[in-house]
């Protein structure tokens, strides 16, 4: 009986291209549609049990969620409706213990270890505008200059009267909150 010897092995070997798949959508287990992954902005940890319990009281979905911690300080959410899923989405920012809830999009493919969780959707006031500025043109603007613009509230903002204007902005935690800017009309005033 010969024996196999490694002498032909080589590492050097020109090697292969690697594997592709593709997927169908009845071979998921789960709908990755539905699922959402996120951290907390938090240098300590987070009782994952607690953090299950207050975050499906808060967020009351109608068909229930599956929190699931993926690695350590990172969580798998999964909603069994998709109008769960976006009510969450469009209803924060959301905390656990003071400490934000930074959400993404699950795609098919990705490497939990490769999303970027960096980046939070708030409501903002604006205050202090020039008369004749309330406007959704100039709110976008603003809401650019603070982040990336993604929605003008159109409720809160259509009173002449009204002392401030909300706009949805998407932010990068990572970076520091402008605080101030000045605004001027095309007067220049």
């Amino acid at each position: 009986m010969a024996h196999p010897t490694l002498e032909g092995l080589s590492l050097q070997e020109e090697e292969g291209e690697g594997f592709s798949f593709e997927f169908e959508e009845e071979e998921e287990q789960v709908d990755l549609r539905w699922c959402l992954v996120g951290r907390f902005l938090s240098e300590r940890a987070i009782h994952f049990n607690s953090m299950k319990v207050r975050m499906a009281d808060l967020w009351k979905p109608v068909k229930g969620v599956t929190i699931k911690e993926a690695r350590t300080g990172i969580f798998l959410f999964h909603f069994a409706h998709p109008l769960d899923m976006e009510a969450v989405l469009n209803g924060g920012p959301w905390t656990f213990d003071n400490n934000m809830l930074v959400l993404e999009r699950v795609q098919l493919g990705m490497q939990i270890d490769h999303v970027p969780l960096f980046h939070v959707t708030l409501w903002v006031q604006i205050h202090n505008l020039p008369m004749g500025l309330m406007k959704e043109k100039v709110g976008t603007k603003l809401a650019n200059y603070i982040g990336k613009f993604v929605e003008y509230d159109k409720n809160n903002n259509t009173s002449f009267w009204r002392q401030y204007m909300r706009v949805r902005v998407r932010i990068d935690v990572r970076q520091p909150l402008k605080k101030d800017t000045k605004v001027k009309n095309m007067a220049g005033e």
